[in-house]
Parts: structure tokens; C-alpha cells; sequence
């Protein structure tokens, strides 16, 4: 069983899947997905240059400490772990400013890490790639002198009405824990 506790930072609750253990024995199997999920917390860059996602408490702190703001958005849920039915949501950052995006596509995030104007930091967590009830769909938007941002699928008329542009989906995430 994966066991993660919260913390409340900033006005959000952050969960920690730092001390995060698995127990393989046969009484486990009957866990459910709830346990695995921990929030996907939208963050401004020092000097506002552009937007930071995270699912890591640690993380959300050291950022924090680096002068990332909260910005009060959390669009929803993510997988800290594999399960059936989720991709990994790779992040990368800009090597000209501190700017990041998220995408689903290992090509994307290979041919911008070739490129040498990204790097690629890793998986923040995982998103299924299924409708259900209690997920909702997200996307990246992009605006030029602005960054990449993570949105969900109710908002994304007004970020375009706004100048955004949509890059696509990125799957669903859970609406709740």
C-alpha cells in the first residue's frame, strides 16, 4: 500500500510521496487509485517568467524558497505512481528563462531536449487518458512573453478569447483525491 501524507503550504494542500512505501503482500490488492493521488500545483516563476508544475511537496517548498508563487490553481489530480491506464506527464524546462511545460509525448520531449533550448526534468506525475466522472480534461495553452500553462477543458474559450494558444490535451486528471 502506497502511503503519502498532506501538508497545508500556501493555502494548498500539498501531498508528500516522498516517504512513500509499498507493501507487494496479496491484502493490498483491493487498494484503490485514491491513494496514488496527489495534487498537480500551478506555480509563477520568480519575476513571473513563467509557469512551474509540480506534485511533490519538497518540491512545491524548495520552489517556494526559489520565489515561486502559488498561484491558487490546482487543476486537479495526477497518478504518483504507474496504473493501468495513465501516461507519464514529462516536464521540461526552458534553458533561456524559467519557463516550463508539460507534455504527453516522449517525440515532443525528446526533440526539445535535442533542440538544446530544453531540459527535460522528469515525470510529474501521470494522467489517465480515459473520460471518467470524476476526471476532467486538461490542456496546454501557450502565450507569447507569457509561457505555457496548464488549463482545464471549462476554461479554455476564455484563455483563448484572452490570446492563448492551444497546444492540445493532455489527458484528464482526477477532480478529487
Amino acid at each position: 500500500m502506497v502511503t503519502t501524507t498532506a501538508l497545508a503550504v500556501g493555502g494548498v494542500v500539498v501531498a508528500n510521496s516522498a516517504g512513500a512505501t509499498q507493501d507487494t503482500t496479496a491484502a493490498t490488492t483491493a487498494t484503490t487509485a485514491t491513494t496514488y493521488r496527489t495534487q498537480l500545483i500551478e506555480m509563477r516563476t520568480a519575476g513571473s517568467a513563467g509557469y512551474f508544475y509540480t506534485a511533490n511537496q519538497a518540491e512545491f517548498l524548495r520552489a517556494q524558497r526559489l520565489g515561486f508563487k502559488f498561484t491558487g490553481q490546482v487543476p486537479g489530480y495526477v497518478a504518483n505512481t504507474a496504473l493501468r491506464g495513465t501516461v507519464p506527464l514529462y516536464r521540461l524546462r526552458s534553458t533561456s528563462r524559467a519557463s516550463y511545460l508539460l507534455t504527453l509525448s516522449a517525440t515532443e520531449r525528446n526533440n526539445l531536449s535535442a533542440s538544446g533550448k530544453w531540459r527535460y526534468e522528469g515525470v510529474v506525475g501521470r494522467v489517465p487518458m480515459a473520460p471518467a466522472s470524476d476526471r476532467v480534461k486538461i490542456y496546454r495553452v501557450s502565450k507569447a512573453g507569457v509561457g505555457w500553462r496548464v488549463v482545464r477543458a471549462a476554461s479554455v474559450r476564455s484563455h483563448v478569447a484572452a490570446g492563448w494558444r492551444v497546444d492540445g490535451p493532455l489527458g484528464f486528471v482526477w477532480t478529487r483525491k
